[in-house]
């Protein structure tokens, strides 16, 4: 019997290191066709011999992406049977319950399985969902991993802080499978094999089952490897800097995990959406439009750029709202400044439409490109002139980041004024700035400190004035209070009926000073879904 066990076990190992073999060259395969695709030159259109125009360009076009979907999905379908046979190697590898030593080490050991998970899972869902049957064999694999809770270090790997890695790329994958499935019912998530998965919210709803999970078994095994590590520096403290250091990578891992938020915004009244009436005349979203949408948002909790925000309506996806913190150098650093957005019904077709809604009520105006009444003037958005929408490449993260670039991040914007651009650098412009400076701490700082922000941002505006609140109590707001009291009304300069500050300036520092000063450190740390005391159920999650 002893003799036979040993044989089986050998034949295992045998069948596993044979999968591992494969898994590695159909990797690297990969990784060079995606290299060579990224590095060849572009062939030219104006080739004189068999150039037949646009509608032969277009020919060949779909002839190549054809013969390219053929032969990514014959490699799928070999890839997907090595990871169907993986996870069933490495669930019945098992002995009572407890997988067996040898079969234990040889998994961790094994270099290719976290680069190739972390390979595969990086696309958004909706990029998953058009390879379904290929992901439900890798959900699988790490539904495999996560019974054991040695193996989990398998998927935690050396970078489990970083927002490369796998554990960041999970949560986020999760938030992208709970916008898919939208309101399925839970009685519908449950286990199915590929074939059974027959429509993209069911493949969401299978991969978020395995994520949930997984996340969890994750969260308590980082929480049990810090507790131990704790245990042995209780009497060694650590420096202020390796505390700045940790405070930082929580600050980062929490804007990176809440840059992206689905909550209430349609019924919202606090404040009332911009776009709410517009929207409401729109009685359903086509499947274009909703395919679209979860696209675009699914991609952006990947990651925005750093300072950019966004919440999207729990059931209008279409109306959304957009917080952007004000870039270093500019008259509205570390402000934080609003924006309501709706998608029509004819996007992408058309570009989305967007409104600021931090004016000071209507009676403050930040810049030339944006309105007391909200109207944002941007080429993208056919408001001004230049470069516009252009349907196939122009998105919403775009729009984001010109309004961020090249209107917040102005460092003189008397530049944007028609007939003020001979101003640059001199004094005018600077009083001018020094106003801007003044209605910054007064609608993007102070406001939002006392009446609180929009739903949905109000921890990332308290997290963000505590992380910047030394930098402004000792610097930023001092020299902003000079060049304000400087400035006075500038009666010369831009916008004098709007833009009056004489006599308010010093009210608006004491309650600014005060409100930064009353905040408390934000809390950065994830709470467990579970108790403690419910380990002994952590295999029932699977």
């Amino acid at each position: 019997r002893e003799r036979e066990r040993e044989r089986a076990e050998r034949k295992r190992r045998g069948i596993f290191d044979d999968i591992i073999c494969s898994l590695t060259a159909l990797l690297l395969l990969q990784i060079g066709e995606d290299t060579r695709r990224q590095t060849a030159p572009t062939s030219s259109s104006g080739n004189a011999k068999g150039y037949s125009g646009s509608a032969g360009e277009e020919k060949a076009l779909g002839t190549l992406l054809e013969t390219k979907r053929r032969k990514e999905k014959a490699q799928d379908r070999v890839m997907m049977l090595l990871f169907q046979a993986l996870s069933n190697i490495i669930s019945r590898l098992t002995t009572k319950n407890r997988l067996v030593r040898s079969h234990k080490i040889l998994i961790s050991n094994s270099c290719i399985i976290n680069p190739y998970l972390t390979y595969y899972f990086r696309h958004s869902v909706a990029s998953m969902a058009e390879r379904r049957e290929l992901f439900v064999a890798l959900a699988h694999v790490i539904e495999a991993l996560c019974t054991d809770e040695d193996l989990i270090e398998i998927i935690l790997g050396k970078f489990s802080t970083r927002k490369t890695g796998l554990p960041a790329i999970f949560k986020t994958l999760e938030k992208q499978t709970a916008l898919m499935m939208g309101r399925m019912k839970e009685s519908e998530v449950v286990k199915k094999t590929s074939r059974e998965i027959a429509s993209d919210a069911q493949f969401a709803g299978e991969l978020n089952r395995v994520l949930s999970a997984g996340n969890l078994q994750i969260r308590r095994r980082l929480k049990k490897i810090a507790t131990s590590s704790k245990g042995d520096g209780d009497e060694e403290k650590s420096d202020e800097k390796d505390d700045e250091k940790k405070q930082k990578l929580a600050l980062e891992s929490f804007y990176n995990e809440n840059c992206v938020g689905m909550v209430e915004i349609y019924d919202d009244k606090s404040p009332e959406h911009v776009f709410k009436k517009e929207a409401k005349n729109v009685k359903g979203l086509s499947s274009k439009l909703m395919s679209r949408l979860t696209r675009e948002v699914g991609a952006m909790m990947n990651g925005l750029p750093p300072g950019i925000f966004l919440r999207v309506d729990s059931k209008r996806m279409d109306v959304m709202r957009a917080m952007i913190i004000g870039p270093q150098g500019s008259p509205y650093t570390n402000g934080v400044f609003f924006f309501d957005i709706y998608m029509p019904s004819t996007y992408p077709s058309v570009s989305p439409k967007c409104k600021i809604i931090t004016t000071g009520r209507g009676s403050f105006r930040f810049n030339a490109n944006l309105y007391t009444n909200g109207k944002v003037c941007l080429s993208i958005l056919g408001t001004w002139s230049g470069p516009g929408w252009e349907p196939r490449y122009s998105t919403l993260t775009q729009v984001l980041l010109s309004i961020q670039a090249m209107i917040l991040g102005v460092e003189e914007p008397i530049a944007n004024e028609p007939g003020w651009e001979y101003e640059v650098g001199s004094k005018r412009s600077k009083n001018y700035n020094g106003i801007l400076q003044w209605g910054t701490m007064k609608w993007a700082m102070l406001h939002y400190l006392q009446n609180g922000a929009p739903q949905g941002f109000d921890d990332i505006v308290k997290a963000h004035f505590w992380n910047k609140r030394d930098e402004l109590l000792k610097k930023q707001i001092p020299e902003w209070k000079a060049a304000a009291e400087s400035a006075g009304d500038s009666g010369k300069g831009p916008y004098y009926e709007e833009n009056k500050i004489s006599g308010t300036v010093n009210d608006t520092v004491k309650l600014l000073t005060e409100s930064l000063k009353k905040l408390k450190p934000p809390n950065l740390q994830e709470e467990d879904d579970e108790d403690d005391d419910e380990d002994e159920s952590d295999q029932d999650d699977f």
